[in-house]
């Protein structure tokens, strides 16, 4: 419902141009370092960003000189400390501090497509005159009841070229993430349809990782 302020982080819905869509290409990152932060479904991952090939959690707003994003976690895979299931568990969030917690095993899921379309809460209203502006993101953090990131796009929509997302369309419909809520262009809090801008994402990027 965007009359209300619920974002619910980056939602993978298509791609871009009409290209065929089942669900996204999903790539599984190992990490073997500790995360500082939880990773929720919906943020935003970087690789490399402390540790070479390690995933990372984005805790601010990327640009284009951003190296290593990845694309949007949803979801991940684990071993509990002392699990004789022999199989993993698939769990919307990886809490805070994993390794240090005897989690082994460890994949973060990424919908790593560049041309992938999110839906997105904005914190603000957002209206037709704002397609095809840019926008950053922001609201960085999480539900550990839910698993999914809390991220939004900012309220404040620019012609600036570096700033990490591209308005595509605005959500017009009777029913959103959450349940059978209406959502409409220029509400409260307006769900939009974004891409990563060109040269966020690393597969528009002629540079490799920070590490």
């Amino acid at each position: 419902m965007s009359t209300v302020s619920a974002p619910y982080g980056l939602k993978p819905i298509s791609l871009i141009g009409g290209q065929s869509f089942t669900g996204g290409t999903i790539r599984e990152y190992l990490m073997t370092t500790n995360n500082a932060a939880a990773i929720f479904n919906g943020d935003l991952v970087q690789l490399g960003a402390a540790v070479a090939g390690q995933p990372t959690v984005v805790a601010a707003t990327p640009t284009t000189s951003t190296a290593g994003i990845a694309g949007v976690c949803v979801g991940v895979r684990y071993q509990l400390a002392g699990q004789q299931l022999g199989y993993p568990l698939y769990a919307q969030y990886l809490p805070a501090n994993a390794v240090t917690a005897g989690y082994t095993n460890i994949f973060i899921r990424v919908v790593e497509d560049p041309d992938q379309l999110y839906q997105v809460q904005s914190l603000g209203s957002v209206g037709y005159g704002s397609i095809g502006k840019t926008v950053a993101l922001a609201n960085f953090g999480g539900s550990t009841t839910t698993g999914n990131s809390t991220v939004a796009i900012s309220a404040t929509i620019a012609n600036t070229n570096a700033l990490a997302c591209k308005i595509v369309d605005l959500v017009n419909s009777s029913s959103t993430f959450g349940g059978n809520f209406p959502s409409n262009p220029g509400d409260a809090y307006t769900d939009c349809i974004v891409k990563l801008n060109f040269g966020v994402h690393q597969y528009y990027q002629s540079a490799g990782t920070a590490n």
